[in-house]
């Protein structure tokens, strides 16, 4: 077994929603993520320059800098990780697709889903990466 078998995976968690953003710690933690919290997409894009993580699963409606425009963001710097987009406002589908966002769940979570989601889009991205 070498060191990368080792390692934890990483999340990083953005949301502005404090009772959201810790339900889904203690849930990701459970399923053995090393987990980092983000306030808002401000603190999102630096926590994930800084970690450089596996994961990162970004709320939309966040103050100051939005889901999306974090997503651009990571885009046009050539930051690539697996993304899992997240709303409580309608159905997103058109949006996240039009973006090439492939994974994402509306709030409340079905938890279910919700794990389901998260490995598919771990899965996917590191398997075409």
């Amino acid at each position: 077994m070498n060191n990368q078998d080792l390692k934890k995976r990483q999340v990083v968690i953005a949301d502005d929603d404090d009772d959201s953003r810790e339900m889904l710690s203690f849930l990701l933690h459970e399923e053995g993520w090393d987990v980092i919290e983000a306030k808002d997409g401000k603190e999102a894009l630096e926590k994930v320059v800084k970690y450089q993580p596996d994961l990162l699963i970004l709320d939309n409606r966040m103050p100051e800098i939005t889901g999306i425009e974090v997503y651009q963001y990571l885009q046009t710097k050539g930051i690539n990780l697996a993304i899992v987009f997240a709303t409580a406002y309608g159905e997103p589908e058109e949006l996240v697709s039009s973006l090439g966002i492939s994974h994402w769940v509306t709030k409340p979570y079905d938890i279910l889903k919700l794990l389901d989601t998260i490995e598919s889009a771990y899965a996917n991205f590191f398997a075409s990466h």
